[in-house]
């Protein structure tokens, strides 16, 4: 970092463009490079490319199907920025890369306009750490380099919050312009949650803050309102091509899912789920938590601060607690809970993280993560090499390389302990990069399905692949994706396919009727599929 970027932050200037360069060029090396390393390896990730991949094939942009007859259970803004994407930069092809472009973009412009929202408040370098400790969250990076729509969501409703908060002090009419449009991006991602909850935050934080009830509510009816217009039209256009199924599927993602009523189990947790996994997802940072004990100030000097008037919630302190508390109460409602749906948490936890880790910058507790975080900085890489040397695991010439940023950033630290705030930042950033150059595509690439479906494909390049499965949850994501939408789902063995065609079936699934149609015995393909983690066999119509 030059003195002259020091320097800027040190003054406070917000505006300057030297800290919000240096945190975008930090960003996109963390993340745009290896976004296609990782093959898919769970039924996540394909779920979400196929629709993709069925919208460039079919070119209905608002209601394709996938495996033959299924409809999304999300709305498209994900599946048309990929779709999107892969027109202008790949030929139409969507890849594992261009899947997850969506969501590192989303993280890089939601980390921006974090920096933006705590750098008014407290200054550029209170801004760079809170952005830096938003990135390097667990929960939050994984969300960034996945083909998924939760950090697009959680991009499109968070970001609206920080500028409808400006505007509630310098009135424009391209904020709310701005915001309305974000809000309606994230209705299209994932339901109206996407404008309802940032509308609620607001409401209360707004209240909070001295604002009279009824402006407040008129003003944030007035966006939410004005952000479903885009995503009815949408609704409305699905209705007309999926009719009744559609409509019952909205009803019971949107609806059921939050009253607990669906129709099959999806991620049931009980109501303390969201706090263990809030306090997962933050790691490393979550460890400040612990040590925060430690260097609060003696009540006494409180009090005298009190007293002077000096101890008064700033709003961004407000906003951050509010935002944190309203997100993750919320989520204990439903039923169905997942450590993703708490990501636009995430950003106002890393303000009051960051407020606690600048205050304890010149305390031993301070020491005490930079010392932790070096050192694994240090050891991860040499145990990574290890690991690969016994196990002749494959990394590739940059995967090596990025394994150097780790150690060097841990060994600084050792050799010099300075600086233990942005040394703790700069060796969890490196961890990270290496985790995605090296360390992930090396665990997680040996457990893909792909290699089943390119020997599937060679013996067969053309015609349908059935998969034998009544059970719209039991589907062959990854094998479908890499043979490009041609598996087809059958509740029974079709007697009348062409002489070697292949058929997919689960363990557990039902068999009978196999040999009176025609098929082969199953031979197992593998003892886990990546998808449902049980063998999956193979058979072939005789």
């Amino acid at each position: 970092m030059t003195n002259r970027l020091r320097k800027s932050m040190r003054a406070g200037d917000t505006l300057d463009w030297r800290p919000q360069a240096f945190l975008l060029a930090a960003l996109a090396i963390m993340l745009l490079p290896w976004l296609g390393d990782i093959i898919f390896n769970s039924k996540g990730e394909p779920r979400e490319a196929i629709v993709a991949v069925s919208i460039l094939d079919s070119g209905n942009w608002v209601l394709p199907t996938s495996f033959g007859s299924d409809i999304p259970y999300k709305p498209p803004f994900l599946a048309w920025l990929i779709a999107a994407f892969a027109t202008v930069f790949n030929g139409g092809v969507v890849t594992e890369y261009i899947s997850r472009l969506p969501s590192a973009i989303a993280l890089i412009g939601l980390c921006w306009a974090t920096y933006r929202w705590a750098a008014h408040s407290r200054g550029a370098r209170f801004g760079l750490l809170t952005a830096m400790m938003l990135a390097t969250c667990f929960e939050v990076f994984r969300a960034g380099i996945a083909c998924r729509v939760d950090m697009l969501l959680a991009a499109c409703s968070v970001v609206p919050v920080f500028i409808l908060d400006r505007a509630r002090r310098r009135p424009a009419m391209w904020r709310y312009a701005s915001a309305t449009l974000l809000l309606s991006c994230a209705t299209l991602t994932k339901g109206p949650v996407g404008s309802l909850l940032p509308c609620l935050v607001l409401g209360i934080y707004f209240l909070l803050a001295g604002e009279r009830f009824w402006p407040t509510l008129g003003r944030l009816s007035a966006v939410c309102l004005a952000s479903f217009i885009l995503p009815a039209l949408w609704y409305y256009t699905a209705w007309r091509q999926g009719g009744q199924p559609f409509l019952d599927l909205a009803y019971e993602e949107n609806i059921l899912r939050l009253t607990g009523r669906m129709s099959y189990d999806s991620h049931v947790n009980p109501w303390w789920y969201n706090f263990a996994t809030l306090a997962a997802g933050l790691l490393p940072w979550t460890l400040l938590l612990l040590l925060m004990p430690f260097c609060l100030r003696r009540t006494a000097y409180m009090n005298v601060r009190a007293r002077a008037g000096r101890s008064r919630l700033s709003d961004a302190g407000l906003l951050a607690i509010v935002g944190a508390a309203v997100v993750v109460i919320f989520y204990t409602i439903p039923a169905s809970k997942r450590s993703v749906y708490l990501l636009p948490a995430y950003p106002f936890a890393a303000y009051a993280l960051a407020a606690v880790f600048m205050r304890m910058r010149l305390r031993w507790p301070a020491a005490v993560m930079a010392w932790l975080l070096s050192g694994i900085a240090v050891a991860a890489p040499i145990g990574l090499l290890v690991f690969a040397a016994m196990h002749d695991s494959a990394i590739s010439n940059l995967g090596y390389a990025s394994l150097v940023a780790p150690m060097a950033a841990g060994a600084w630290w050792l050799l010099r302990r300075s600086r233990p705030v942005a040394s703790s930042v700069v060796c969890a950033a490196a961890l990270y990069l290496a985790y995605a150059a090296a360390a992930g595509p090396m665990v997680l690439n040996p457990r893909s399905d792909r290699p089943l479906a390119e020997a599937i494909d060679a013996a067969m390049p053309t015609g349908p692949v059935y998969q034998l499965t009544t059970d719209k949850a039991v589907r062959t994501f990854t094998i479908n994706f890499y043979l490009h939408d041609r598996v087809v789902p059958v509740a029974a063995p079709p007697a009348d396919a062409p002489a070697r065609t292949p058929m997919l079936i689960y363990s557990d699934t039902d068999t009978a009727g196999l040999h009176a149609a025609g098929w082969s015995v199953p031979v197992q393909l593998t003892a886990r599929s990546c998808d449902l983690r049980r063998p999956l066999a193979i058979s072939y119509h005789r």
